[in-house]
C-alpha cells in the first residue's frame, strides 16, 4: 500500500546503562537512561527500506526498526554505536 512518499525518517536514539537509585554491587539495579554524551540523531531512508512487503512504516522499537541503525544513510557514529538504543520510524514530510 504503498502512499507516494519516498522517504521514511529515522530517528536514533542512544542510550546507556546507569546505576539504578538503589545500586548494588552485584549491577541487579542498572537502568536504560539517554546516554549523556551523544543527542538523538534523525536520518532518512528510502520508502523501501523502512518498510515491509506490505509498504507499512516498521513500527517504533521494533527489531526491523533498529535494524535501520546499520542503513548506509545513518551516520558513522550510528552505525558504529555499541550501546542500547531504539529507533522511531516516521513518514517524512513531502513539502
Amino acid at each position: 500500500m504503498t502512499n507516494g512518499k519516498s522517504n521514511i525518517v529515522v530517528t536514533f536514539n542512544p542510550q546507556e546503562w546507569v546505576d539504578g537509585p538503589y545500586h548494588l554491587d552485584d549491577g541487579a539495579d542498572k537502568q536504560l537512561n539517554p546516554a549523556e554524551n551523544r543527542d538523538s540523531v534523525t536520518f532518512e531512508v528510502p520508502w523501501e527500506d523502512g518498510t515491509d512487503e506490505e509498504g507499512t512504516i516498521f513500527p517504533d522499537e521494533s527489531y526491523e526498526a533498529n535494524q535501520l541503525q546499520s542503513h548506509p544513510a545513518a551516520p558513522e557514529w550510528v552505525q558504529n554505536w555499541e550501546g542500547p538504543y531504539y529507533v522511531r520510524t516516521e513518514l517524512a514530510d513531502d513539502e
